[in-house]
């Protein structure tokens, strides 16, 4: 069983968080079940990922209004990351939704794309969901109810332990590799 900490209240002002937030946070925490966590951990793990290899500019989380305002599409990815090779949304699969589920937001992905609403949001950017699965056995499970080559797969822990621009991508075209420009190194000074 995963065990959750939270922040004490002395922590909460260390950190520079208003007293005023503190109850609100600490519900927020007594009402999370505990099966969010590996997914919150294996998208933070992906996110890091990104950080550390590719150039990031921007990363939006579920957690961000703009899911709730601005698009109404009917889904809240876990992730919108733009960085040096494109932009993508991020999708969690932990095997533990139905496929019937998982269809029906890979079917509103692409409503959302087709009715022009992702570019005007997202003016000039490329549209792509990466889904990461557990798997190859959920993967085929999956493809089975994808229509299109804009939503691709890959088993997490591969893509874990291999350079981010290896080609561990499918989709129903194939295999294939993200597009990055590396991040800079930071070079010392002497």
């Amino acid at each position: 069983m995963v065990r959750r900490k939270e922040i004490s209240r002395g922590g909460w002002y260390v950190v520079g968080k208003p007293a005023s937030e503190y109850r609100a946070y600490r519900l927020q925490i007594e009402q999370t079940p505990e099966r969010t966590f590996p997914h919150t951990l294996a998208l933070y793990s992906v996110l890091v990922k990104f950080l550390m290899e590719a150039e990031v500019r921007r990363i939006i989380p579920s957690e961000d209004t703009l899911w709730q305002d601005a698009i109404e599409f009917g889904n809240i990815p876990d992730a919108w990351i733009q960085f040096g090779g494109g932009e993508v949304f991020i999708e969690i699969d932990l095997g533990t939704e139905h496929t019937s589920v998982l269809k029906k937001k890979f079917e509103n992905y692409v409503a959302f794309k087709e009715s022009g609403r992702y570019e005007q949001l997202f003016p000039g950017c490329k549209f792509r969901v990466l889904v990461f699965v557990s798997s190859e056995e959920r993967i085929e499970e999956l493809q089975q109810v994808v229509a299109t080559d804009d939503i691709w797969f890959c088993i997490t822990e591969e893509f874990l332990k291999e350079d981010l621009s290896h080609e561990h991508w499918f989709n129903i075209k194939g295999f294939h590799a993200l597009r990055v420009n590396r991040k800079k190194e930071v070079q010392k000074l002497r």
